[in-house]
């Protein structure tokens, strides 16, 4: 009912007719049916799926597996330059951390396999070798932002911060399907939660407080950037427009090297 190409769709597409159907049914998953297809077959092409939904006592040759939307709908990352160089100097970024240029609106199933051999190659040779370091030139297409301002804590008060809740507010209001009041409220929620997140002294709480600034960095993004593009869906403004066909690069760098500031 929803892509003529069915299964075969792009990933949005598939994910978001997934997402829709558990809000039409009120469930948490729906099933994918793999009997129709040779068993060995299956079990040869995916041996690691077999072995995980066996554990959980399904054949999955036979039995229809739940399924539900997993994160595929986000892309981004670390800006670089050919040899995988940022901004700060000394500091690499390959593989999915990082944004290379080979990465475009969508996800495409061999792109994370071409960073981690390609750019993770082009790393090991430029920390290799006596080559004078190459600064990392800015997209001078790309829109520049500042980092989002941040709310005071006094403006209300918030359930303490954690995993489970930024999980939840992520997937509520920057997951799948986007809207401005919806981006708006996390940006507010996160900002907040940055002001009364104590230091962090664990791994445990590192790991949040940049959970937390990522997706502040991202709720940023999704609400200027208006209009739809492969896997930023945005329900107000749902067509693509040709004059976002660049990226939106965030940082602390000076007001006079952005563009604009985010309202």
């Amino acid at each position: 009912r929803v892509d003529p190409r069915g299964e075969l769709a792009p990933r949005d597409v598939v994910a978001r007719a997934i997402s829709a159907e558990m809000l039409r049914s009120g469930t948490t998953h729906v099933f994918l049916d793999l009997s129709h297809l040779p068993h060995e077959m299956v079990r040869s092409r995916f041996p690691t799926i077999d072995a995980y939904c066996s554990k959980a006592g399904l054949d999955m040759t036979l039995d229809p597996l739940p399924v539900a939307p997993a994160a595929h709908y986000l892309m981004g990352g670390v800006q670089t330059n050919l040899w995988g160089e940022t901004s700060v100097p000394g500091l690499y970024a390959c593989g999915e951390v990082a944004c290379t240029g080979v990465h475009g609106a969508n996800r495409l199933a061999s792109n994370s396999l071409l960073e981690g051999l390609v750019f993770g190659a082009r790393i090991v040779k430029r920390t290799t070798r006596a080559a004078a370091r190459e600064t990392a030139q800015p997209d001078a297409n790309a829109f520049r932002i500042s980092e989002p301002a941040s709310v005071s804590p006094n403006q209300r008060r918030v359930e303490k911060p954690s995993l489970a809740a930024l999980q939840k507010l992520m997937w509520d209001q920057v997951g799948l399907v986007r809207d401005a009041a919806g981006l708006r409220a996390a940006r507010t929620e996160l900002a907040v939660w940055q002001n009364v997140l104590p230091e962090p002294r664990t791994p445990a709480e590192h790991e949040l407080k940049n959970m937390i600034l990522i997706g502040s960095l991202m709720a940023t993004a999704a609400l200027k950037r208006r209009e739809s593009r492969g896997g930023h869906c945005r329900s107000d403004f749902p067509d693509a427009d040709p004059q976002w066909r660049r990226h939106i690069v965030l940082s602390k760098a000076a007001a006079a090297r952005c563009a604009k500031e985010v309202k």
